[in-house]
C-alpha cells in the first residue's frame, strides 16, 4: 500500500487530528501562562495519552499521574544513596532498564513498563542532564518535582479535563467500530471492495477495538457491556463467514440476496436463505452460514436474548515459561546496552543536550529486527522533517509574533498535521509523532528551559543537540539489534500461523480453542509484518519470503472455512463429520512445524470424498474437502519429519 493511501482521509481521522492539535495547544498555553518549563515535552505527552474515546484518554492520563508520583517516590531515596557514586548509579540504571524492558516484552504492561523504566532512569541521571548543583535532599526533591510534577501531572490533568468535557463516549466509539464492520460486509457482498481488501479489514478488525474495550466497561451497565461484547464476537464471525463465501466462489445472485438481509435491523434479525436445488454444496453451506450470522447480529441489535459465550482456552505456560523464553531477556539486554552506550556518550562528551539519544532507545526498540529498523527510519525521517519546519518557523514566523496566541496557532497547525499522520496506519504513524516532537524541541525550547527564559530565543544549540541525540540513539539501537541476537520477523509470522492452525484443529474436534479475536489478531500482526520486509532486508537478514506470505493467506482462508463448519456443527449439536479427525491431526502437525519457524510440507490426503458422505452431510463434507484443498491435501505423515530448532533460541 502506498504512502498516499496511508495519508488518505477516513471517517473520524480529521476529528482525531484536530483533537490532538487542540490538546497540544492547550498544554502549551497552560505551560506558558504558568511559566512551567519544557512545554514541548509536556505537549508531546498528548501522543502517549490520546485515545479516540474519552474513557481511554482519561484512564491513561490517570495512570500516567500515578506513574509520575511513583517514580518520584522511588527515585529520590535511590538517588540519595548513589548520587555521589557514579559507577553505582550506572549499575542501578542498567538494572532498572533491563527489568523494565523485560516486562515490556514479556507481559501485557508493554509501553507502560518501558515508560516507567525511562522515567526512573531519567531521574537517576537528572544531575547530569540538568547540570545544576544539588547539594542536599531538599534540593533533590525540588528538582525532581520541577521535572515530573508540572511536566507530567499538569499535562495529564489538562488532557483528562478536556477529554471529559469534549471527548466521545467509549461505547459510542466501539459501536462505530461495529458499524464499520457491517459496512465492510455490505461493501464486500455488493462487490465494492475485492476479497483481498476485505481480508485485510477482517484481520485488522480485532486490534481496532482491543484498546477501546479496556476502558469502555467503566461507562456502561453490565447488561449493555455484555451486549456490546456479544456484538463484537458475532460481527467478527460474520466477517469470517463472508470471507468463506468468497472462498466458495458464490455467484452474484447469492451475494445480492444476502446483501438484502442487511437493509435494516428487523431484516437482519429475521435473515434466512434457502438455496435452490442444484446449488454447489460448498456455496450453499457458506451462504446459509452468512445468513445465520446476520440473523445473530441482528438479534443482538434488536435486543433479543444474547447468544451463549463460547468456551475458550487459555494460552501461555505461566511465569516460569516467560522466564525460560530467551527472546525477552535478549530484547532487554539489547535495549540496556544501547541505553548505557548513549549515557556514556553524552556524559563522556559533556554534551548534555544530546541526552535524547537515551530517551530514543526506550521508544524505538521493537521485538523484531524489521520492526525496529522501520521505527528507527520513521523516527529519523520525522525528526528531520520536524526540525526543518521548526527552523523555517524560527526564521520567518517567530519574529512576526507578538503574543502566546500566535504561537498557539502555529503549534495547533503543526500538531494537527502530525496528528493526522499519527492516527493513520502503523506504517507511517510514528513519523507523525516525531515531526511534532522535533518541532516542539526546537520552537518551544526557544521559549524557555528550566524556567530561565519565556521569551523568544534564537540559540539553536540546545535544540540541535536534541535532534542529533535522536539520530544517535536510533543508530545505537540499530547496531545493538543487528549485532546481538537479531530476531527475524518471520518468527512472529510463524507464531500467528501456528496459533491459527491449533485453533482450527481444536475447533474441528469441538474442543475449547483460543478466542477467535486473538487468533485473527495474530494473523493481522503476521500480515502487518509483511509490510516491513524491505526494512529487514536492508540489514541483509533473511526476511519474510513469498512462501510465508502465501502461508499467512492460506491460514486466513483455512480459518474462515473451518469457522463455517464449526458454527454449522454447533447449531445442530452434532459432533461427528467424516474426515474431521484426520484433518485436525494434520493441522496440529502443521502447527508444530510453524511453531519451530519452518514452513509445513504438503502431502497427499486419503479421506472420504464429499460425494461418499450421506446426503444430509454433503455440505459439511464439501467444507472438509475444501479445507484439504486449501492446505494442499495435508495429513499426518506416517513418520514425522524432524523439526528445525526454533528461530527465537
Amino acid at each position: 500500500m502506498s504512502i498516499l493511501a496511508d495519508l488518505a482521509p477516513r471517517p473520524g481521522r480529521l476529528r482525531d487530528a484536530v483533537s490532538i492539535g487542540g490538546l497540544c495547544t492547550a498544554i502549551v498555553v497552560v505551560s506558558m501562562t504558568m511559566r512551567i518549563p519544557e512545554a514541548g515535552l509536556a505537549a508531546y505527552l498528548v501522543f502517549f495519552a490520546y485515545r479516540p474515546d474519552a474513557n481511554g484518554t482519561i484512564g491513561v492520563s490517570v495512570i500516567f499521574i500515578f506513574v509520575a508520583i511513583f517514580v518520584v517516590g522511588v527515585s529520590i531515596p535511590v538517588l540519595g544513596l548513589v548520587i555521589d557514586n557514579p559507577p553505582a548509579r550506572m549499575v542501578v540504571v542498567a538494572c532498572i532498564t533491563f527489568v523494565g524492558m523485560w516486562l515490556a516484552s514479556a507481559t501485557p504492561l508493554g509501553p507502560l513498563a518501558s515508560t516507567l523504566a525511562f522515567l526512573l532512569t531519567f531521574l537517576l541521571i537528572l544531575p547530569d542532564v540538568v547540570d545544576l548543583p544539588i547539594p542536599n535532599m531538599v534540593d533533590l526533591l525540588t528538582h525532581s518535582i520541577i521535572w515530573v510534577g508540572p511536566i507530567v501531572i499538569i499535562a495529564m490533568i489538562t488532557i483528562g479535563l478536556l477529554a471529559y468535557l469534549f471527548g466521545r463516549n467509549s461505547i459510542g466509539v466501539v459501536e462505530d467500530r461495529m458499524a464499520e464492520r457491517l459496512a465492510a460486509v455490505d461493501d464486500r457482498l455488493a462487490g465494492r471492495i475485492d476479497a483481498a481488501a476485505f481480508a485485510e479489514i477482517v484481520m485488522a478488525a480485532p486490534a481496532k477495538v482491543e484498546d477501546l474495550e479496556k476502558f469502555a466497561k467503566l461507562s456502561t451497565s453490565k447488561a449493555d457491556w455484555n451486549r456490546l461484547m456479544a456484538l463484537d464476537r458475532e460481527s467478527l464471525e460474520l466477517m469470517l463467514a463472508v470471507a468463506a463465501l468468497d472462498e466458495a466462489g458464490a455467484d452474484p445472485q447469492t451475494r445480492a440476496a444476502l446483501q438484502g438481509q442487511l437493509a435494516d435491523v428487523q431484516s437482519m434479525a429475521q435473515a434466512s436463505l434457502t438455496m435452490p436445488t442444484g446449488s454447489r454444496p460448498l456455496v450453499a453451506a457458506t451462504a446459509e452460514d452468512v445468513a445465520a450470522c446476520i440473523r445473530r447480529v441482528g438479534g443482538i441489535l434488536n435486543g433479543e436474548q444474547l447468544p451463549e459465550k463460547p468456551v475458550t482456552a487459555k494460552e501461555g505456560g505461566g511465569f516460569r515459561a516467560l522466564l525460560m523464553e530467551p527472546r525477552h531477556w535478549q530484547f532487554a539486554t539489547k535495549v540496556t546496552l544501547a541505553v548505557m552506550v548513549c549515557i556514556f556518550m553524552f556524559t563522556g562528551l559533556d554534551w548534555v543536550s544530546i541526552h535524547t539519544c537515551m530517551i530514543t532507545c526506550y521508544y524505538v526498540s521493537e521485538a523484531t529486527l524489521g520492526e525496529s529498523v522501520h521505527k528507527m527510519t520513521l523516527r529519523m525521517t520525522g525528526c528531520l522533517i520536524g526540525a526543518a519546519i521548526a527552523a523555517l518557523s524560527l526564521i520567518y514566523l517567530i519574529p512576526l509574533m507578538n503574543d502566546v496566541g500566535q504561537l498557539a496557532m502555529l503549534v495547533f497547525v503543526v500538531a494537527s498535521i502530525g496528528g493526522w499522520i499519527g492516527v493513520g496506519s502503523e506504517r507511517i504513524a510514528y513519523a507523525g509523532f516525531q515531526i511534532v516532537l522535533a518541532f516542539f524541541l526546537v520552537v518551544l525550547e526557544a521559549f524557555g528551559a528550566f524556567g530561565l527564559n519565556f521569551g523568544p530565543s534564537y540559540d539553536f544549540e540546545p535544540a540541535t543537540g536534541r535532534i542529533l541525540g535522536i539520530l544517535f540513539g536510533s543508530l545505537a539501537c540499530a547496531f545493538a539489534f543487528v549485532l546481538l541476537w537479531p530476531l527475524p520477523m518471520r518468527v512472529d509470522v510463524a507464531d500467528g500461523i501456528a496459533r491459527t492452525h491449533r485453533a482450527v484443529a481444536a475447533g474441528l474436534r469441538r474442543q475449547p480453542a483460543t478466542a477467535r479475536a486473538e487468533v485473527v489478531a495474530g494473523l493481522g500482526r503476521a500480515r502487518e509484518l509483511q509490510d516491513y520486509t524491505l526494512f529487514e532486508r536492508a540489514v541483509e537478514l533473511d526476511s519474510i519470503t513469498p512462501d510465508w506470505c502465501a502461508a499467512t493467506d492460506e491460514a486466513f482462508r483455512t480459518l474462515a472455512v473451518a469457522s463455517v463448519l464449526e458454527r454449522r456443527r454447533a447449531r445442530r449439536g452434532e459432533t461427528d463429520v467424516a474426515g474431521v479427525d484426520a484433518l485436525a491431526g494434520a493441522f496440529d502437525q502443521d502447527a508444530d512445524y510453524f511453531a519451530q519457524g519452518t514452513l509445513a510440507p504438503r502431502r497427499e490426503a486419503m479421506i472420504a470424498e464429499a460425494d461418499d458422505l450421506p446426503p444430509a452431510d454433503s455440505r459439511d463434507g464439501a467444507l472438509v474437502k475444501h479445507l484439504q484443498e486449501i492446505a494442499g491435501c495435508r495429513t499426518v505423515p506416517s513418520q514425522a519429519a524432524s523439526l528445525q530448532p526454533a528461530l527465537s533460541s
